[in-house]
């Protein structure tokens, strides 16, 4: 047999049957390894989606009192419970505005801040000062380094979103925390390998080194919905959101009835006005102004038959700068009105107006950014 042995005595031969042996057992742990690590990912909790989709809302027993009501019975203290009051408002106003996940991202900085203490496990202080308003880590890289600092509650919020919307996969124009500034491009790049929706368990390594991340949010997620979101709770807070939904299309009917009353009421006004201006039109333009009524002398003619107009130029103004000229027909008479109204408003107005003053019809036929334009325009289609 072949000498297999170096001048120190070690093995160094590969078909050596011991060095195959040791070479296969090292194998072997390498896939044992492999193998766990695919298992831990796999049982890795799934999270919903960071944005906030069709198929991704937020559900109806996750309220912002509700949530400040489940902080509150996790942090005892009186004085950070007044700093941080109302917070969860904060959450949903931001999450419904940048379309995150609000409810997740409370979560989310329930493990972060240990229920808004910033206080570790042992009742330690941690890194981060609750008036920095920095409720997710943001910039926190260990060795007591404090993280960002932002002014109040609502921008501490908005920051932590928009960081969550660069782990989704979004860059975004100037975000407020300078460590997303910073790596947001670099996070952003990352995330679109997944090329998928990202989720909140994907954060589990990245925004936090901890691999259990994804556990721990989902541990406080399911200890809310147990308390909240099931049985009578569930049924009161399905019970709000009607309410809820039936007052907010209320106040939208009233909106929409208080639009039209101050169309109507405007276009009421803007008749009255066009009448008592409607001859002031033509002078304004260099018309020839209407011609006072003949003295009667003892010899009277018969007076000639006023030949019928086909047609006449009106103003008209709801005191907006935009003006419409609009094209209508009122007792065999086409009517050339020059109406100013509001912007955004173009629409009703034009209906209030016609409904009220053209009683065969009529249509908009052009825009023009001065009366005065739009005077020209109807003298010319009508030079009667």
């Amino acid at each position: 047999m072949t000498d297999c042995r170096n001048a120190k005595g070690r093995l160094r031969c590969f078909n050596h049957p011991t060095v195959f042996i040791r070479r296969l057992a090292i194998i072997a742990m390498v896939v044992l390894v492999q193998i766990a690590a695919g298992s831990a990912r796999a049982k890795r909790p799934r999270l919903p989606e960071i944005r906030l989709s069709a198929t991704n809302q937020v559900p109806v027993c996750v309220t912002p009192k509700r949530l400040m009501a489940f902080m509150h019975s996790r942090n005892h203290s009186r004085r950070l419970r007044r700093l941080f009051r109302n917070i969860a408002y904060y959450y949903k106003e931001h999450g419904e505005k940048l379309a995150v996940r609000w409810d997740y991202a409370f979560f989310q900085t329930m493990i972060e801040t240990n229920f808004l203490t910033y206080k570790t496990g042992r009742g330690r202080w941690g890194d981060v000062d609750p008036k920095a308003f920095n409720f997710a880590g943001i910039g926190t890289t260990g060795g007591g380094v404090p993280g960002d600092k932002f002014p109040d509650i609502s921008t501490g919020v908005k920051a932590q979103m928009q960081h969550l919307i660069a782990y989704s996969g979004e860059l975004q124009k100037n975000p407020t925390a300078p460590r997303t500034r910073l790596k947001q491009e670099e996070i952003v790049r990352l995330s679109r390998k997944l090329r998928r929706p990202v989720r909140f368990d994907d954060l589990a390594g990245r925004w936090a080194v901890d691999r259990k991340y994804a556990h721990s949010i989902e541990w406080v997620a399911r200890s809310f919905r147990k308390k909240y979101c099931t049985g009578k709770m569930l049924q009161i807070a399905r019970a709000e959101a009607r309410k809820r939904k039936l007052a907010s299309r209320r106040r939208q009917a009233a909106r929409a009835r208080r639009r039209r009353l101050a169309a109507d009421r405007l276009a009421r006004k803007a008749l009255t006005s066009s009448r008592q201006r409607a001859h002031i039109s033509r002078s304004a333009l260099g018309a020839a102004s209407v011609p006072p009524r003949p003295r009667l002398t003892w010899k009277v003619t018969p007076p000639r038959p006023v030949p019928v107009k086909r047609c006449s130029v009106l103003s008209a103004s709801f005191g907006g700068p935009k003006t419409l000229l609009i094209k209508a027909r009122n007792n065999g008479t086409i009517t050339y009105t020059a109406l100013s109204v509001l912007a955004g408003f173009e629409k009703s107005m034009t209906n209030s107006y016609l409904k009220s003053h053209a009683s065969g019809g009529g249509r908009t036929i052009g825009e023009y950014a001065s009366k005065r334009e739009a005077l020209a325009r109807a003298f010319a289609l009508c030079p009667e």
